[in-house]
């Protein structure tokens, strides 16, 4: 009974996210902000409560997760970096630093602790990559320089989140400096035994037991190593005490060098995008829209704050690397929004408690106001 009830109320949320996203869509908005609407609209506190398995429909989105990060691995290329060039790659590791400094440092004048306002500035740190891309291909300017300083940036984040992630479970963990470090060593250690394995696996076991040949020509084939490969990194992470999203990045870097990456990426996009989809609109249901409502200047407070900050951080560091004020402009504009990893920090630091309640719902309440303006 339970089964069926839990596989109604996914229909239910799939079902509101197809109808939302697709009305944000048709009018130029990202279709992430719909999926966040529809959790926060049929789940969750202040909500109508047509979906009730919020907690088990959560678990599921978390391996949407770490098949996103399964996927970054797989479109992970140092070519791809090189070809970018040097100064919007600088730009970008710049960007992510200064405005996690700066957050922080914000944050904690203001009365949160100082391992909450690093997990903030964390969050803060990162843009929408699935939202500004969209946009930026739209509107034919990914080959405009401030395209190709977003695309830089965008590449940066995407890259740092899973240490980011990593630094949110170590904060989670508790302890001093020798704590963290001791934990940092043992996730070291068991990710360098994690990658080992792959390689065994991936390079030696498959190719000696199916020939390179067949895993090329059989599709069912090349899904079922990528599925074997990402969730069982997940799980291996997860049960050896590291970061789960760690093992999926890894899992992708090694399918991703393999001569059927290609194929791999093309088959498992689907099911990518229903299992991403129930990650934001599990992320929506945290969020209560009846306390947006009632706290609405202080969510378009921030807002302000963030479209500002972030933009004039970004601006800064690529007039720093002698860019013209217009293109530092453009592409701060482009990225001032709290993007969709936010949310994947953000679930890892509620759970751990490193951040409060309050704290997670206004940060995503922000995030979709600033989803919402982006295309704008």
């Amino acid at each position: 009974m339970e089964l069926w009830k839990l596989l109604l109320d996914v229909i239910v949320l799939l079902t509101a996210c197809l109808i939302v996203g697709g009305i944000f869509s048709r009018f130029g908005q990202s279709p992430l902000v719909g999926y966040l609407l529809s959790g926060m609209l049929l789940g969750g506190p202040g909500s109508i409560r047509a979906v009730k398995s919020e907690h088990e429909i959560e678990t599921i989105a978390e391996l949407g997760v770490s098949l996103l990060l399964f996927s970054i691995g797989l479109e992970f290329s140092f070519k791809r970096l090189k070809d970018l060039g040097s100064k919007p790659l600088l730009g970008g590791v710049l960007q992510v630093t200064l405005t996690a400094m700066a957050t922080a440092g914000i944050v904690f004048f203001l009365g949160l602790a100082s391992k909450e306002s690093i997990a903030v500035g964390a969050m803060i740190a990162l843009s929408s990559t699935a939202c500004v891309l969209r946009i930026l291909i739209e509107k034919g300017e990914m080959e405009a320089v401030h395209g190709r300083n977003s695309l830089a940036v965008l590449l940066v984040q995407d890259m740092s989140v899973v240490p980011l992630a990593i630094l949110m479970t170590l904060l989670a963990s508790g302890g001093g400096v020798a704590g963290i470090l001791s934990d940092l060593g043992q996730i070291v250690l068991w990710a360098a035994a994690l990658i080992f394995a792959l390689y065994v696996l991936v390079n030696k076991l498959a190719v000696w037991a199916l020939g390179t040949l067949t895993l090329e020509r059989n599709r069912e084939l090349t899904v079922l190593l990528a599925v074997v490969t990402g969730l069982g990194s997940t799980w291996a992470a997860h049960a050896v005490g590291i970061s789960p999203a760690l093992g999926a990045f890894i899992a992708g870097l090694f399918i991703g060098s393999s001569a059927f990456a290609t194929q791999i990426r093309a088959d498992i996009s689907s099911l990518r995008v229903i299992l991403l989809t129930l990650f934001f609109g599990g992320a929506g249901m945290v969020a209560d829209p009846v306390w947006i409502l009632k706290n609405f200047h202080i969510v378009f407070g921030a807002v302000f704050l963030l479209v500002v900050g972030k933009t004039a951080v970004i601006g800064f560091v690529f007039r720093l690397l002698g860019q013209p004020v217009s293109t530092c402009l453009a592409t701060g504009i482009c990225l001032a929004q709290i993007g969709e990893f936010a949310f994947v920090l953000g679930a890892i630091g509620l759970e751990g408690k490193v951040i409060s309640e309050a704290t997670y719902q206004l940060i995503v309440s922000t995030a979709i106001v600033s989803l919402f303006i982006t295309p704008f």
